[in-house]
């Protein structure tokens, strides 16, 4: 049976759903081909397992691999959604010590954004604001605007994996668009947009506006709610 795949992104983590099993042979190099297409524009992976089925010492062995190459990337691979069967090949190969297992990928796309714990584990992203807007290009505009600033920024086009972004990387700022503003407002107590404070609202027209005098405000606004002290 093929290995199938399924990729989304969340923030400047890449969630990849795995169907089939991982095992030597044209499973495991369609996984090392998909992976490596992936790098290293995107080094930053999540492997979900919940649909794979066994995995193989070879298997184990790409994984192994593919860690260190994300790594050498400067990005890191994580598991999730592993079933009983493959956590336990993990303990008993003393794997799990450098491939653990995540119950979800909310938690392991999380833990990208958590301080590591030692000398060894790659760096954390450090994130200062969170951009949500439908349009990829409007993101993608947004990213490159605030990374000039300085700052860490990460972006989703929609408000389920913002719920994912807010807790993972509690951002100072969320930049949002107007048409998703009321949305997240009424959402505020399951979303965490609340948590977050400080909160700054991209007009219906930011996208046509001169982009000299969009950006100049823009700037501006967050500068003001990056340095405006929260109120518990």
């Amino acid at each position: 049976m093929s290995l199938l795949f399924q990729t989304r992104s969340v923030g400047d983590v890449t969630v990849i759903a795995c169907s089939g099993r991982i095992v030597e042979g044209d499973e495991s190099a369609a996984l090392d081909s998909y992976v490596t297409r992936l790098l290293p524009l995107q080094p930053h992976i999540v492997l979900d397992l919940g649909g794979v089925s066994f995995v193989d010492s070879a298997g184990l062995g790409l994984l192994v691999r593919l860690k260190t190459r994300t790594r050498a990337e400067s990005g890191d691979l994580k598991l999730c959604a592993a079933g009983d069967s493959i956590r336990r090949v993990l303990s008993v190969t003393k794997l799990n010590t450098i491939l653990p297992a995540y119950e979800s990928d909310v938690e392991a796309i999380t833990a990208f954004y958590t301080p590591a714990e030692s000398a060894e584990a790659p760096p954390s992203l450090d994130i200062d604001i969170l951009c949500v807007h439908p349009s990829a290009d409007v993101l993608a505009y947004l990213r490159e605007l605030l990374r000039r600033a300085e700052y860490g920024v990460t972006t989703t086009t929609n408000l389920s994996d913002a719920r994912t972004l807010v807790r993972a990387t509690r951002p100072t700022v969320v930049v949002i668009a107007a048409e998703l503003h009321a949305r997240a407002m009424a959402e505020a107590a399951e979303t965490g947009f609340a948590q977050a404070a400080r909160v700054v609202r991209l007009p219906a027209g930011f996208s046509t506006d001169d982009a000299g005098d969009a950006a100049a405000r823009l700037l501006d606004e967050v500068g003001g709610a990056a340095s405006t002290e929260v109120i518990p």
